[in-house]
């Protein structure tokens, strides 16, 4: 993997993950970015790269993760576990993921409201 891929896919991990981190209008702004950027991973690994270096809890958590992903197979190595299939790493799996970390950000609000 590419480092603009391991970027890519720690940042889904991310959406996934821990969905709490982003606001309805980091989502909305996410997905301007990205349906504006050209559907090309290296494009689209920069463009996410300079849009969470505007966020430190976002900035810090995408670095864990990639430094962990780095930790466990180093840079340019095949993934972790080769018994998962592959996604492919586009511009739709990625706008894909962020609308799914809305959706995750909303279930999680209605479930911690008191009645």
């Amino acid at each position: 993997m590419t480092f603009a891929e391991q970027n890519l896919d720690a940042f889904m991990d991310l959406l996934k993950t821990q969905p709490a981190l982003f606001s309805k209008e980091n989502i909305v702004n996410l997905e301007k970015l990205i349906s504006n950027t050209p559907d090309d991973v290296e494009k689209l690994s920069t463009a996410v790269a300079l849009w969470y270096q505007n966020y430190p809890k976002i900035l810090d958590s995408q670095l864990a993760l990639l430094n962990h992903s780095l930790t466990v197979r180093g840079l340019g190595s095949a993934k972790a576990n080769p018994n998962i299939p592959e996604y492919q790493l586009d511009k739709k799996t990625l706008l894909n993921a962020i609308q799914q970390s809305l959706v995750k950000a909303k279930d999680k609000n209605k479930n911690n409201r008191t009645i």
